[in-house]
């Protein structure tokens, strides 16, 4: 053998092996079946020029699109392969965007994982709306990447709460995404970008994936309650309290859940409890409209709490007063207990020339005669003996009849 045969003999090998580097971009379960066509295409496109890769694919597509998947993997994992020097390439950017595109077009579920890592790594806009859309085809069976979306979500909201920079074309494409996938653990974040106001385009995106995502609304707007920060939760409190197709049972349900967290003021940083008792008062005063018995207990915790506040100066009277009417909207014993306690605190104030507010002596009296209950008897009879202004006595005696009929 002659050196220029030895010399072709290597160079041919060196090819044939470079063709089939090449071509390894099937994966194995892709290629379980070989197709001809496939094949075929996937030999014209490691071979072709970035146009020409491009024209492949649209071929591809036309002739027979849904069976292309690998085609389009492949075109990914070329453009990862060599991101470095095709990130600012406008016609690599075309190619991704098309075999993105395509994946979702033909719901080729395998390239999944692959298109997020094109996500990940790419700093194109087009290309990462592409992929936000396709993933909305793809992503439905595969929770792992479900919890990375959500994740990348959820970063995006803290941001916009910090004042960071966040690409909103992106997250307008993400937030449809998430609707479409309809994955109860993307509630919250899709809650949060509802509130947030980025644009009121994303608002409304925001609220029709909500809405597209079904389920336990009352189980989805408790999540929000319990996961998402305080402003978040007064705002779904008042919108579940304003939605008519709730019944009192449910609405009930959340302002019970929305007072216990409110009265949990240690999981908030001091600037947030403000934002936190207002979350207790709304409950409050839903609880004392749907006269929710089953809430005695928190809005007992409540009032205790309330009275503290007045003494610190943190609140206003009218809170107080809230407060009061709230007990007596339960109508049970234990609210009479707790009033007629501090109807009595009152009487030993009053009996040792300490002021009391008459308006709040007022809303005892008038609640524990609304109440009915005998526990009261002793310390409503005593304030008519007490000097307190004209109106509390007459409303004791008014209260005390009450008791006795």
């Amino acid at each position: 053998m002659n050196r220029t045969t030895g010399f072709y003999r290597l160079f041919t090998l060196i090819f044939a092996v470079l063709l089939v580097t090449s071509l390894s971009v099937v994966s194995a379960q892709d290629a379980s079946e070989e197709d001809p066509m496939l094949l075929a295409f996937q030999k014209s496109f490691a071979r072709g020029s970035l146009s020409t890769k491009i024209q492949v694919l649209q071929d591809a597509s036309e002739m027979n699109g849904p069976e292309m998947g690998p085609l389009y993997r492949q075109a990914i994992e070329f453009i990862l392969d060599n991101i470095r020097t095709l990130r600012d390439d406008t016609a690599a950017q075309e190619l991704a965007v098309l075999a993105v595109n395509l994946i979702g077009m033909h719901e080729y579920t395998p390239a999944a994982d692959i298109i997020w890592r094109l996500f990940e790594q790419s700093s194109s806009v087009r290309i990462q709306i592409a992929v936000m859309s396709a993933l909305g085809s793809v992503a439905g069976d595969n929770p792992e990447l479900i919890s990375k979306l959500n994740t990348w979500m959820a970063s995006q909201n803290n941001a916009m709460r910090s004042g960071g920079n966040v690409d909103r074309q992106v997250l307008a494409e993400c937030v449809v995404t998430l609707g479409k996938i309809g994955n109860e653990n993307s509630y919250g974040l899709l809650f949060s970008a509802s509130y947030l106001k980025y644009s009121d385009e994303i608002t409304y995106k925001a609220d029709g994936a909500l809405e597209q995502l079904g389920g336990d609304y009352v189980a989805n707007i408790s999540r929000v309650i319990e996961q998402n920060p305080p402003v978040e939760k007064l705002e779904a409190l008042k919108r579940a309290d304003s939605r008519e197709a709730l019944s009192v049972e449910q609405k009930a349900t959340i302002a019970m859940k929305a007072l216990s967290y409110g009265l949990d003021s240690r999981v908030v940083a001091e600037e947030e409890k403000p934002v936190l008792r207002e979350l207790r008062y709304e409950a409050v005063r839903a609880l004392t409209e749907y006269r929710w018995a089953e809430a005695t207990e928190l809005v007992i915790d409540h009032f205790d709490q309330t009275t503290v506040e007045v003494d610190r100066g943190e609140t206003s009277t009218s809170s107080l007063l809230e407060a009061i009417a709230g007990l007596g909207a339960m109508g049970t014993h234990e609210a009479a207990v707790r009033l007629s306690l501090y109807l009595e605190v009152m009487n030993a104030y009053v009996e040792n020339g300490q002021p009391v507010d008459t308006q709040v002596a007022l809303a005892v009296v008038n609640n524990l005669g609304a109440l009915g209950d005998r526990v009261a008897f002793d310390y409503l009879l005593y304030t008519g003996y007490l000097d307190y202004a004209p109106p509390v006595k007459r409303a004791a005696r008014e209260a005390l009849d009450n008791l006795k009929n």
